[in-house]
């Protein structure tokens, strides 16, 4: 496979590949699209750690509380700690980057209401 293949998304689409979009693409579009596309891989993320967090406070629990160990409650705390720092970034940079995205898209649409026809 060439590594200039283009790989089309479920209905045929460019998936995350700037060069495959139309070259008479608004830049403000794509660059819409491509951080919605960057949004959706940062939310996949925020999945896993909440899995992470999850799993890391049943670690916890079972540790302290159950008679797992000191050992794997004080893991489990760590690794707890670590993906609620995660989880925070994530959430921020996510809410920070859907609002990015709104105001791009209001800005085209603002623009594109002004201009003459």
């Amino acid at each position: 496979m060439k590594a200039s293949k283009v790989f089309k998304g479920k209905r045929g689409e460019p998936s995350l590949y700037r060069k495959a979009w139309s070259k008479t693409d608004n830049p403000v579009i794509a660059e819409a699209r491509a951080q919605t596309l960057a949004l959706q891989k940062l939310q996949l993320w925020l999945r896993l750690v909440y899995s992470a967090l999850a799993l890391a406070v049943l670690l916890a629990y079972w540790g302290f509380n159950e008679g797992g160990g000191l050992v794997a409650g004080v893991c489990g705390a760590v690794v707890g700690a670590l993906a609620l720092a995660c989880v925070l970034v994530l959430r921020t940079g996510i809410a920070h980057g859907r609002q990015n995205v709104n105001a791009m898209l209001s800005s085209l649409e603002t623009h594109s209401d002004s201009t003459p026809s």
